[in-house]
């Protein structure tokens, strides 16, 4: 778990106002992801507190209703319009932004240094970013942030059970754009590269198999196969079909299945012994990837459940 930052250990006091009506703040803040999700189902009726400055970008995206708002820039009003469900807008945190909600929140702010978008530059072997391209105030339809906002808010409520690898996933594939979309990076690496070296691709699979509580990061299996984590993930991708993320879900899976088939153990058991965060959790994937839940096929199987 990296230390918690600023922005997400922040947000209650940014949006706390003196009324009992206070927002609900969930904050994922795992290894190089930071994401808080507010709620709150009446307008604020008073301006928030500053957001602290930092060389760093506010990306939030509205999940529902309509949410229409005052922002003020380093204490000079914007111009805005009101952000509805799905629309996504960018705040730069060097600019000390506050807000005046006249509607309810419900929002994903995701936090990105500039420093990461650097690093993501130098691993595409493309140019530095100097600035994102964005009008303040103004939402945009953004598909790739609302499909990873999508993958992302099921796991607000246990935010401690994310692994490394989905964090990481996350956090790249949502740096990887926005430095593409709104930063004009273009990748002269991603074109040249293939897939990994045989030894890599075996000693990263045998990593991930050993470790299904998710407790390795991107940056672990990098390491291990000597190359950057950006390079290694493509690299994976490109060998396998699949994200390091997705091929741990996989091996998660049939190990699960393995369980199942022998029948020893309950449901909850197999998903605590196979790293999902529950029953539920374990039941998603499986359904997901074999196209049964794994009730369903037990049953098939007449293979009577542990009570």
């Amino acid at each position: 778990m990296a230390r918690q930052h600023v922005f997400s250990k922040g947000m209650q006091q940014v949006l706390g106002l003196p009324d009992k009506r206070i927002p609900v703040i969930q904050t994922i803040q795992n290894n190089s992801l930071a994401a808080t999700r507010c709620r709150r189902d009446v307008p604020f009726d008073a301006m928030t507190n500053l957001l602290p400055r930092e060389d760093a970008y506010m990306i939030v995206i509205q999940i529902r209703g309509k949410n229409a708002r005052e922002l003020w820039l380093d204490g000079r009003p914007i111009k805005t319009e009101p952000l509805h469900a799905g629309g996504v807008v960018f705040h730069d945190l060097r600019q000390s932004p506050q807000f005046f909600f006249h509607d309810p929140l419900d929002s994903v702010n995701y936090f990105l240094r500039r420093n990461t978008l650097d690093i993501i530059a130098e691993d595409a072997g493309a140019p530095r970013i100097s600035d994102l391209q964005f009008i303040p105030g103004v939402g945009v339809t953004d598909h790739v942030v609302a499909e990873l906002t999508r993958l992302l808010l099921p796991v607000f409520d246990t935010p401690d059970r994310v692994s490394l690898l989905f964090a990481d996933y996350v956090s790249l594939a949502l740096g990887s754009h926005v430095a593409q979309a709104y930063g004009g990076m273009k990748s002269v690496v991603a074109l040249r590269q293939g897939g990994l070296a045989a030894w890599q691709e075996r000693r990263a699979k045998e990593l991930i198999s050993a470790n299904l509580e998710g407790n390795l990061s991107t940056g672990d299996l990098a390491r291990e196969c000597s190359l950057s984590a950006g390079h290694f993930a493509r690299a994976f991708r490109r060998s396998t079909g699949l994200s390091p993320h997705q091929w741990l879900v996989w091996c998660r899976v049939e190990k699960a299945h393995g369980l199942l088939r022998d029948g020893g153990l309950s449901l909850a058991e197999i998903a605590r012994a196979c790293g999902f965060a529950d029953q539920s959790h374990f039941t998603r994937a499986y359904t997901r990837l074999r196209g049964i839940s794994p009730g369903a096929w037990r049953r098939q199987r007449e293979i009577p459940p542990k009570s």
